[in-house]
């Protein structure tokens, strides 16, 4: 009890005599290593007593040729959480200390960030008991829908399964899924479901698992974040039906998506067919790309390299489906003798297996999964900094990120992320309208087989006309080569528009524009043709055949002044 009311010793060494022990204390305001204090003391605990008997010294405290301790001040400490806060890492942290000419060494930096990340993440290793009590405490709704919470968790122990029981789970398992009430009323609202797996957040090696919808502007709205032990059938199950009763019970609404975008995880796909009774997958084109590319390099020749890989291109931008499957016969005639190794794996793996990667397979959905992958992104690069955490740290972690995506959204905040339900034109877009509107290319009315709708024909690239056999010709989509659909199918472009001038936006085109950004210049500019709508006066300031520069356009000058 004295030594601790002195507040100046630290336990030295320890003696085992033949009468005792001895605990020897060394004199804490000099450092450990180097000279010693001449002041000490020692506890003796004899082994004939239950008595313990303090020692002192007679020598005084002399720390004159002594090392002093280096103490850490308080204002020291006050700088390193800010600036932890700020997500500096422990070496730009210690720089600005030593700007700041606080005289502490970057080992007890590093000591001082141990102690600050347990108290700010909890410690750092989470049992499977305890990871279920912390998701049971987070489990409950909150009022705000800017509060993260657990939307649904499940937690399986080895021990407790009957070696007779038949189950899929048959080891220590876990899944938590993390939401808020804002993002869930996303998905209320949402028909695209994209889904995704990120690895290298935690130490551990956990998948994350992120689930989300796009918008008319390509923006991805994630609906939270999942961690699962595994990357199986399963786990997708569980965050599928758990976003989907989560909006049945807190929002009193259905989630049921219409098409999923994914990469060829047969996980992801086998529990959206069982969750929500529907097969219909975009599969990403980004992904699938990649994977011809690298078959493509067993190739020697180089030319017929990116012969094949522009004759995919091209089978990409097809419209439809029967379009997609006679192209692919026509692929397939062309390449299978030339190069017969790559079309057989082409025609097994894109073909017959995983063939939605085509533009027109669903309508104004994305053909890549793009927008989720730069999700992952942004999360190694502005939320963990490219640092693996350990699980119990990662669970704090992720609930800010959660709760960013959410507030990011709300409309009072400055700039939020809106949710878009038709596509945004930019001022580029109505230019490049307003310039075909006003063009000399030629354009053939016929009805469309959709009632209420008609058909728009027009020539593309530089021709200027177009005439009615051509377009019969392409109506007919009758092909004998690969080459002659290419020929054929992107010399004209063909616009649907509604006779409603108010339903113009919902317009279709064939052209690769509108097939990526579901907008492009052809409708837009037959739009403005029949009066449907007017561009907006600055997409009138450049003069026809010139494009506009980069950038917003300059303000008006003051009168009087010459601009």
């Amino acid at each position: 009890m004295t030594i601790k009311q002195e507040k100046q010793w630290s336990r030295y060494y320890t003696n085992r005599c033949h009468d005792g022990i001895k605990v020897h204390y060394r004199c804490n305001q000099v450092q450990f290593r180097g000279k010693q204090c001449d002041a000490a003391i020692y506890l003796h605990y004899p082994n004939d007593s239950d008595q313990v008997v303090l020692f002192r010294a007679v020598n005084e405290h002399d720390h004159t040729n002594s090392n002093q301790r280096k103490v850490f001040p308080e204002e020291a400490k006050k700088n390193i959480e800010e600036l932890f806060d700020l997500k500096l890492k422990p070496k730009k942290i210690y720089e600005v200390l030593q700007e700041k000419n606080f005289k502490i060494t970057f080992n007890q930096l590093k000591n001082y960030l141990v102690q600050l990340r347990k108290k700010k993440f909890g410690p750092s290793t989470l049992s499977l008991g305890q990871l279920e009590s912390l998701c049971a405490e987070k489990s409950t709704v909150p009022q705000s829908d800017d509060e993260p919470f657990i939307l649904s968790y499940y937690v399986n122990y080895a021990d407790d399964i009957d070696d007779n029981q038949d189950v899929v789970d048959d080891d220590n398992k876990f899944r938590f899924f993390i939401s808020m009430k804002r993002l869930l009323k996303i998905a209320s609202a949402s028909t695209r479901l994209h889904a995704d797996a990120t690895y290298k957040l935690n130490w551990q090696g956990f998948p994350v698992l992120i689930v989300g919808t796009s918008d008319f502007d390509r923006k991805l709205h994630p609906f939270g974040l999942a961690v699962c032990s595994d990357e199986q059938q399963q786990d997708f199950e569980f965050i599928f039906k758990s976003i989907s009763d989560g909006v049945e019970k807190i929002l009193q609404s259905t989630f049921m998506p219409e098409v999923l975008i994914a990469d060829g995880s047969g996980a992801i796909r086998n529990a959206f067919t069982k969750i929500f009774n529907n097969s219909k997958m975009v599969m990403c084109w980004a992904h699938m790309r990649r994977n011809v590319n690298k078959k493509l390099n067993n190739i020697e020749s180089y030319d017929a390299r990116q012969e094949m890989l522009d004759d995919i291109d091209k089978l990409q931008l097809c419209e439809s489906e029967t379009i997609f499957k006679n192209a692919s016969s026509l692929f397939m005639k062309k390449w299978s003798k030339r190069e017969h190794d790559f079309s057989e794996y082409f025609e097994k793996e894109w073909l017959k297996t995983l063939d939605s990667w085509y533009e027109g397979y669903n309508n104004f959905t994305p053909s890549t999964n793009n927008s989720l992958e730069a999700t992952n992104r942004v999360i190694k690069d502005e939320h963990t900094f490219r640092e693996r955490h350990t699980l119990s740290r990662f669970f704090t972690i992720a609930n800010d990120i959660v709760n960013r995506w959410s507030k990011s959204r709300n409309q009072n905040q400055t700039d939020p992320i809106i949710y878009s339900i038709e596509p945004t034109i930019a001022l580029q877009k109505w230019t490049n309208a307003y310039h075909f509107a006003k063009s000399s290319k030629s354009v053939l009315q016929i009805s469309s087989k959709r009632k209420g709708f008609t058909d728009y024909y027009i020539p593309a690239g530089e021709a200027q006309n177009i005439t009615t056999n051509e377009i019969q010709k392409y109506k007919r989509k009758k092909w004998t080569s690969f080459d002659q659909f290419k020929d054929l199918q992107f010399r004209i472009w063909k616009i649907t528009l509604s006779d409603n001038a108010s339903e113009w936006k919902n317009g279709l085109c064939n052209c690769p524009s509108f097939f990526k950004e579901y907008i492009c210049k052809h409708i837009i500019g037959m739009a403005i043709r029949l009066k449907f709508c007017k561009p907006p006066p600055s997409a009138k300031d450049i003069p026809l055949g010139e494009k506009r520069k980069r950038g917003r356009p300059r303000n008006a000058t003051k009168a009087l002044l010459l601009q």
